[in-house]
């Protein structure tokens, strides 16, 4: 991922904290739950992702991480359009394997708005119990940045989880590499979790860092937050903050302990910011 999208990335999910769970508006003051305030001020975590200059200014947002499931969409150029939406995707995108995917889709215009889709496993899901956690992709061929390269998929990944020290969200940012397969894929999240990635994964933690706890990016989910702590929420994210991509691309499956559970349509938050740069 480039730096400059890398840098502004971390306002989108502050942001996108809000997706994954903020009861009031984004910006707006009103504190709801848990705030924190995630900025390019931070000595270790510029350290940590390398991340300097003026695009490294990111905006602080109060982060709840209780929101209901559901999709949140992100009007970041503040104009007024939610440009990036979800939406069930249409009949021939769907098979016996695919039943009820969603589709998340600038409609063939060019964006740097966001959208995202949350769910909520079992409430009795530890990270420890957990056999497996993954979701299905597919990146059609609408998916591009401006330079005509694919666009970043599956994109954004977002877990919140609770343990004796409150409740943590975080996300993980992945590109399959290469052009738009136009296929189905799976994303395994929970060999990510575990740090069975060879040290690649980086999740980022948005929320406040605790004491106790090394940095906001990390490998190992579990061993970060314990056996022990429950996942109350999954999600999927995608857009591009910092330069105009066109969306295009479908979610599906998501498998939590080897349930099923789908994808949310429904819109809970609309959420108007500036731009974060």
């Amino acid at each position: 991922m480039n730096r400059e999208r890398r840098a502004v990335l971390r306002g989108v999910a502050a942001l996108t904290g809000a997706a994954v769970g903020s009861g009031g508006a984004v910006g707006s003051g009103a504190a709801v739950g848990s705030e924190t305030a995630v900025g390019s001020d931070s000595t270790a975590d510029a350290a940590t992702t390398g991340d300097s200059g003026p695009n490294d200014r990111t905006a602080r947002q109060e982060v709840d991480t209780s929101l209901s499931p559901g999709v949140t969409l992100f009007d970041l150029n503040g104009d007024g359009a939610y440009t990036a939406t979800v939406e069930a995707a249409a009949e021939s995108m769907r098979d016996d394997a695919h039943p009820r995917p969603i589709h998340v889709t600038s409609d063939g215009n060019s964006t740097v708005d966001y959208a995202a889709s949350i769910a909520a496993p079992s409430a009795e899901t530890t990270l420890g119990g957990l056999g497996s956690l993954s979701y299905d992709y597919y990146e059609g061929p609408n998916n591009v940045n401006p330079d005509d390269s694919g666009g970043l998929a599956p994109d954004e990944t977002f877990l919140v989880v609770e343990n004796g020290d409150g409740r943590h969200g975080m996300y993980l940012t992945y590109d399959a590499g290469g052009d738009p397969a136009e296929e189905w894929a799976t994303f395994d999240v929970l060999a990510r979790m575990r740090g069975d990635t060879g040290g690649t994964s980086r999740w980022f933690e948005y929320t406040a860092v605790e004491s106790g706890y090394d940095g906001r990016t990390f490998d190992d989910v579990v061993a970060r937050f314990g056996e022990d702590a429950r996942l109350v929420r999954v999600g999927v994210g995608h857009g591009n903050a910092v330069n105009p991509a066109t969306l295009d691309l479908y979610y599906d499956n998501l498998v939590v302990d080897g349930t099923t559970k789908r994808f949310p349509v429904s819109v809970t938050k609309r959420t108007a910011h500036p731009p974060p740069f």
